[in-house]
């Protein structure tokens, strides 16, 4: 099984990639036209966001990512079992990750001042039947600032890395 996916798994990827955002694709332009025509007018009314021809590339989306997370953990864990010693680099960038989340979600207020962000939120609670607590926005606050936290360094990365290139 190794020796095939190391042979043939970047093809196959892009390949199931490719087959996905044309299903994808073909789901949304298959939509009759008085949904197209909403959608291409930006419309803000309760009907656009009852439209469900999104929901192929979102549930698909979401397989993915699980899938994705399972087969790192399980490969995460298998690695660590098989070097104990070489995986504390990846321990200590776990937890720098954590302590980042952390710090973002402390400094978080958990408040909506913007009032755009609120009617969306709005929207959202209204059409899921769902609430936003405060911890919720919290968190999501928190991981937008991990996000860019994590952005800036992998530029700074690049830029000290490639001078340090130039140099060596």
């Amino acid at each position: 099984m190794y020796s095939f996916l190391n042979k043939y798994g970047q093809a196959l990827a892009f390949g199931i990639g490719v087959l996905i955002t044309i299903i994808f694709l073909a789901s949304i332009f298959s939509a009759d036209d008085t949904t197209l025509e909403m959608l291409q007018a930006n419309d803000k009314t309760a009907e656009t966001y009852e439209t469900d021809i999104f929901n192929f590339g979102i549930s698909i989306s979401v397989i993915l990512t699980a899938l994705a997370f399972v087969v790192a953990l399980i490969f995460g864990v298998v690695q660590m079992a098989s070097n104990p010693k070489g995986s504390l680099k990846g321990i200590a960038g776990l937890v720098g990750l954590l302590l980042i989340l952390f710090i973002g979600y402390s400094m978080a207020s958990g408040e909506v001042t913007d009032p755009e962000i609120a009617n969306a939120i709005e929207k959202f609670e209204t059409s899921q039947e769902a609430e936003l607590t405060e911890g919720n926005l919290k968190f999501i606050s928190g991981s937008i600032l991990t996000a860019l936290v994590m952005i800036g360094l992998a530029i700074l990365t690049l830029i000290v890395f490639g001078i340090r290139g130039i140099f060596k």
